[in-house]
C-alpha cells in the first residue's frame, strides 16, 4: 500500500466514501470500493493463495496459474462467478491440508480484486515494433525525431524513454498536452487519437526495448481514495459521475473504457477539446495521475448492471429463496434486503467465502446442489439483490473529516 495513506485513512474513508452512481442502487447503503493493489498482492501470501495458485509460475502448481485463467475473469461478475463456483473445492483443498478457511472481508476482497484487474488482466501485451509504427503514423516523429536516435539529446522525451509504466508515461504526456496541442495545430496536423493497445505500444517502444520483444505493460496503480481528492481539485470543476448538472459532463452517460489503458486513451483524447473549453489542460502533481486513474477505474468497472428480472429468475431458480426467504427462519440465512452494504461482485465474494462453507453445510443437509453461476447470471443477480435493499443512511462519522485531511497532507 502507498506510503502516503495510512492504514486508519483508508479504511475509515474506503468503506464509508459513497460513490455517486447511479438511482438504480441504493445509494446511501455503504459501498466498498477497490482497495491496494500493492496489499491485494500481499494478501495473496498471507491468504494461503499461492500454496496451490501461482502468478507468472511463482507459487504452487495443484491449481491453475492466475495469469494463463485471466481470460476466465476478464470482469468483475466473471472473476465473482470464477470464486463462487470454485469455491467448495478451495474449501475441499484446505481441509484436505489440515488448514483453516482464511477469512476475507470486505476491504480484502477489494484488495485482491485491485491486484488481479490492474497488474493482471489488464496489463496488455505490449509490442516495441508496434509502438514505432504508432510513433511514425500519429506523427509523433514530427516533432520527436530524436526517438528513433541511438541516444536522445531531448531531456524531456529522454525522460520518458526511462518509463516502463504506461500510467507514469501518461501524466508526463498529459501535462504536455497544452504545448503539444499548440504544436501539432501549428503545423498543422490533426491531434493523434490513441487506442489502448496503441498506449502500451508506444511505451514499450519509448522504454527503447528491442523491436522484435514483447512484453506486459508494467502497472503501479495508485489508490482510489487519494484519486477522488484529485478527481475533486482538477476535474470536477467540469465533470461528474451521476449528479444532474447540465453545465458538467455526465461521465457516467460516456462509452466505459474496459481497461486501465483504455482509461489514459481516452484522457489523451480528450486532451484538445479540454484545452478549448478551459483554456489548458489542468496540470497534475507528480504521482496524482495513477491516484486519478485509480479512482475513474473504480467508478465505473467494479459496477456490472445487470436486468433485474433475469435477476429475479437466478435467485429463484439457483434455489437461493429457498433458504434466504421460503425457509429463513428454519434455517437462519438472513433476510438480504437489510444488508448495509451495497451488492458487489467485491461484496458477494466476500459473503460467499465467509459463509460459504456452513452454507454448503446446510445445502448438503438438505440434498441441493451448489449453484453455478456464469458473469452475466452474477451481473443479474448483484442488480436484483440492490433492487431489494432496504435503504440505509450511512452517518459520517465524525473522524472522516479529521481523516481525510491527514490524507491530502
Amino acid at each position: 500500500m502507498s506510503s502516503r495513506v495510512t492504514n486508519a485513512a483508508r479504511c475509515a474513508i474506503s468503506i464509508v466514501l459513497l460513490l455517486n452512481v447511479s438511482t438504480r442502487i441504493a445509494a446511501a447503503q455503504v459501498t466498498v470500493v477497490p482497495g491496494s493493489v500493492i496489499q491485494g498482492k500481499r494478501l495473496l501470501d498471507e491468504k494461503g493463495c499461492l500454496r496451490c495458485h501461482a502468478v507468472n509460475g511463482r507459487g504452487g502448481n495443484r491449481a491453475p496459474d492466475f495469469v494463463r485463467t485471466s481470460s476466465e475473469a476478464r470482469t468483475p461478475a466473471l472473476f465473482a462467478s470464477v470464486m463462487w463456483n470454485h469455491s467448495p473445492r478451495m474449501w475441499a483443498e484446505f481441509d484436505a491440508q489440515g488448514q483453516p478457511v482464511p477469512p476475507l472481508d470486505s476491504s480484502e476482497v477489494a484488495d485482491l480484486f485491485a491486484y488481479f484487474y490492474s497488474a493482471l488482466y489488464f496489463s496488455p501485451q505490449g509490442s516495441s515494433a508496434r509502438g514505432r509504427s504508432v510513433f511514425e503514423e500519429k506523427h509523433c516523429v514530427s516533432c520527436h525525431s530524436e526517438a528513433i536516435a541511438t541516444r536522445p539529446k531531448n531531456q524531456i522525451l529522454g525522460g520518458w524513454t526511462d518509463l516502463k509504466d504506461p500510467i507514469a508515461w501518461a501524466e508526463q504526456m498529459w501535462n504536455h498536452a497544452s504545448e503539444m496541442d499548440s504544436a501539432t495545430t501549428n503545423q498543422g496536423i490533426r491531434w493523434p487519437k490513441l487506442s489502448d493497445q496503441d498506449v502500451v505500444d508506444l511505451v514499450m517502444f519509448l522504454s527503447k526495448l528491442p523491436e522484435n520483444q514483447t512484453q506486459m505493460a508494467s502497472f503501479q496503480l495508485g489508490e482510489p481514495v487519494l484519486g477522488r481528492i484529485v478527481f475533486e481539485r482538477s476535474c470536477e470543476s467540469c465533470h461528474t459521475f451521476g449528479e444532474n448538472d447540465k453545465s458538467k459532463v455526465n461521465l457516467l452517460s460516456r462509452p466505459r473504457p474496459l481497461s486501465i489503458t483504455g482509461y489514459i486513451a481516452a484522457m489523451w483524447n480528450h486532451a484538445p477539446e479540454m484545452r478549448r473549453r478551459g483554456g489548458s489542460t489542468p496540470k497534475l502533481n507528480a504521482g496524482d495521475m495513477p491516484d486519478l486513474i485509480a479512482f475513474l477505474f473504480a467508478q465505473r468497472y467494479f459496477l456490472d448492471y445487470g436486468d433485474v428480472s433475469k435477476g429475479r429468475r437466478v435467485f429463484e431458480e439457483k434455489g437461493c429463496a429457498r433458504c434466504h426467504v421460503e425457509h429463513q427462519k428454519e434455517t437462519g440465512a438472513p433476510d438480504l434486503s437489510q444488508a448495509a452494504e451495497t451488492f458487489s461482485p467485491i461484496t458477494l465474494t466476500s459473503a460467499a467465502w465467509r459463509h460459504g462453507p456452513s452454507m454448503l453445510a446446510q445445502m448438503k443437509k438438505q440434498n441441493i446442489p451448489w449453484a453455478n453461476f456464469t458473469g452475466s447470471q452474477m451481473a443479474d443477480l448483484i442488480t436484483y439483490l440492490n433492487s431489494k435493499l432496504v435503504v440505509r443512511i450511512a452517518h459520517k462519522p465524525a473522524a472522516l473529516s479529521t481523516e481525510r485531511e491527514q490524507v491530502k497532507r
